[in-house]
């Protein structure tokens, strides 16, 4: 069991055909592999090769019975792939020399070859016959073309989906455990107090920064003040009708807040003066409800 703990937290090297480097360790990756993100990924891949029919299965087995064989040996790919990257990080050559992804996945591919001769045989009636030319050079080939871009887009895409979804879960946690306050006083002659600072008028700030231990206070002339304090002590005195926490790091004032927009598939608070302020997926739902009411008034 050491080992094979040991082997999870061994960083190692892959290269893809076009000399791509990646630098893995398994006990982050595994999660990324089997995530939502990739299942889509592999979705994708068994119905190209189910449409392609690069074995010609369509004449000898029922449409159903060939997305079976595509599916179920996709599945076989997969899981061999990740035990043969277990049995190379528990090497002590992979600290040393990286790994082309082809070579490890060849025994998925051969393994998988295997299972296609046995079940096609089965599902045919023994009419359908295996034909390692050409039709195996076109799935080998396919294989290297899906590790590329797998390594390039689907994996890094499924590590940021659950960094994404830890963000949105601490976001859910820290909003929870924030305090609940009422505050009835006019926006006009309310006064935020931080430690060891003088008191400051809310009407003048324009929006908040939290920047580690300590939080940059913007106003409406563009002026700043950088204050010893968390973003919390200061969310903590405001109500919902002085502005919106957008992100973690970042709350609006209402009369700085202008309207949504997207940029690059992420969401931003664009302010009367230009700046866009990123708005976390979390708290995505709760500003644009603390718009619409903001637009309604």
């Amino acid at each position: 069991m050491s080992n094979f703990s040991h082997a999870l937290d061994t960083p190692f090297s892959l290269i893809d055909i076009l000399g791509g480097r990646y630098r893995v360790k398994l006990r982050t990756a595994l999660p990324a592999i089997f995530s939502l993100t990739s299942l889509l990924f592999f979705v994708v891949l068994v119905l190209t090769l189910w449409i392609s029919d690069p074995l010609d299965y369509h004449d000898y087995i029922a449409p159903s019975g060939a997305l079976l064989m595509w599916s179920t040996g996709t599945v076989i790919i997969v899981c061999t792939y990740v035990g043969g990257l277990i049995l190379w990080a528990s090497t002590p050559l992979s600290q040393k020399l990286p790994i082309p992804i082809t070579l490890a996945g060849l025994p998925a591919f051969a393994l998988s070859t295997l299972y296609h001769r046995i079940l096609g045989e089965i599902f045919s009636g023994g009419e359908w016959t295996q034909e390692l030319w050409p039709s195996h050079v076109f799935l080998f080939v396919t294989q290297i073309g899906f590790e590329v871009l797998y390594l390039r887009y689907g994996l890094p895409k499924s590590f940021q989906d659950i960094a994404d979804r830890k963000d949105a879960a601490a976001q859910e946690a820290a909003k929870a455990a924030e305090p609940v306050v009422t505050d009835d006083t006019p926006s006009s002659s309310k006064h935020i107090t931080l430690p060891g600072e003088a008191a400051i008028v809310l009407e003048d700030v324009w929006l908040v920064r939290a920047l580690e231990h300590y939080v940059e206070i913007h106003t409406e002339e563009s002026a700043q003040r950088v204050v010893r304090a968390r973003i919390a002590d200061f969310i903590a005195q405001v109500g919902h009708d002085h502005g919106i926490q957008t992100h973690r790091s970042w709350w609006v004032s209402a009369r700085a807040a202008k309207q949504l927009i997207s940029e690059n598939g992420k969401r931003f608070l664009e302010l009367h003066d230009g700046q866009k302020i990123p708005v976390s997926r979390g708290r995505l739902a709760d500003v644009q409800e603390w718009l619409s009411e903001k637009i309604s008034l």
